[in-house]
């Protein structure tokens, strides 16, 4: 029996909506492997991390949106490295390719997240021996363009080990994305990170996988050398806002301290992610991003500085590409990211 492309997709839509039956609903505790909302690469990083529709060569962009398999990363090859907090470091590894019997684009991506080699002490602090730490993931995507539309899912085994202690499961992405054919324009729509969770130890919370919800557009206003991304993350959740009552408060007339609200407006900003490539010529392109939920989180009480922005720069060299992400979280302090694309067939990377 010969499978089609929509075939597949129809695979993994299926296994989506079992996983969403599994575990779809928050449960009102905190998510687990959150190293799933990181962004795929150095580009992404450099524009804001979340966007769903910034067009690309790397395979790695199939993590962010898998409607983002298309003909432009068939054959490609990429390697993602992100010194992150402390000792921390984030490998990630992508590869795509062309099926020719059903004419859609497969990616299979690795991420590794190691939190490094930690002291293993007794309940009153003697040192007993190390222990290792990380969070993993191993996913394979599918995308299938007809016409100006592209839809796209990708299965995903994760998990984490922390000692002899494991969170395990599958989560799935669904996306599509319109490309208009002759304008520099594509809109997209991802539900991302559904399925479910094991492990094995108690807790009296249900591990919960970050589900997320995006609908992005990228756009590029015709005789100006910028093309800008525009997301909306985090659908399925409207109110963002951790409120701290032991610093975000005010008083009522009789002098008791109140939390303190936060408006309608400015919860709607905190699903805000925005992101420019000036096109600075056709081999190098400058970066910027900005991300409203991530300058309010990370920002000083006393003063925001740059969190919540971010910057890089893309080169093309013939069959490479490398690009540098810069994301910026307090006044001096933030996480870099460098990505290395290579195209297998030594032709020029499109």
């Amino acid at each position: 029996m010969r499978v089609t492309g929509w075939g597949i997709l129809f695979l993994i839509t299926l296994s989506c909506l079992s996983g969403t039956k599994l575990r779809a609903q928050s449960t009102g505790g905190r998510t687990r492997l959150d190293f799933l909302q990181l962004p795929a690469q150095a580009k992404s990083t450099a524009l804001g991390s979340n966007h769903i529709t910034a067009q690309g060569n790397d395979p790695l962009l199939f993590t962010q949106n898998p409607a983002l398999l298309d003909s432009a990363k068939v054959n490609n090859v990429t390697l993602n490295l992100m010194p992150y907090l402390a000792d921390i470091r984030f490998v990630k590894m992508g590869y795509s390719n062309r099926i020719k019997a059903t004419g859609g684009v497969w990616a299979v991506g690795l991420q590794y997240l190691n939190y490094g080699t930690m002291q293993e002490t007794d309940d009153i602090g003697n040192v007993v021996g190390e222990f290792r730490a990380a969070d993993y993931g191993l996913s394979v995507g599918y995308g299938h363009t007809i016409g100006a539309f592209t839809l796209g899912g990708t299965v995903k085994v994760v998990g984490a080990s922390v000692e002899s202690y494991q969170t395990w499961g599958v989560a799935f992405d669904w996306g599509g994305v319109f490309k208009h054919p002759r304008e520099d324009l594509t809109i997209g729509f991802v539900v991302r990170n559904m399925g479910f969770l094991k492990q094995n130890y108690n807790s009296a919370n249900t591990p919960v996988l970050p589900l997320d919800v995006r609908a992005g557009v990228t756009f590029k206003p015709e005789y100006m050398p910028v093309r800008v991304s525009f997301t909306i993350h985090h659908l399925n959740k409207f109110d963002m806002v951790y409120n701290d009552p032991n610093l975000f408060y005010t008083y009522d007339i009789n002098g008791n301290r109140l939390p303190k609200k936060v408006g309608v407006a400015e919860k709607l900003g905190r699903h805000i992610a925005l992101g420019s490539e000036i096109l600075a010529h056709p081999n190098f392109r400058i970066l910027l991003g900005y991300d409203h939920l991530k300058r309010q989180e990370l920002r000083l009480t006393t003063k925001g500085a740059l969190a919540g922005f971010s910057f890089g720069a893309w080169l093309r060299i013939k069959r490479f590409e490398i690009s540098y992400g810069r994301a910026q979280y307090t006044p001096g302090f933030g996480s870099s990211s460098i990505s290395i694309l290579m195209n297998l067939k030594g032709g020029l990377v499109k």
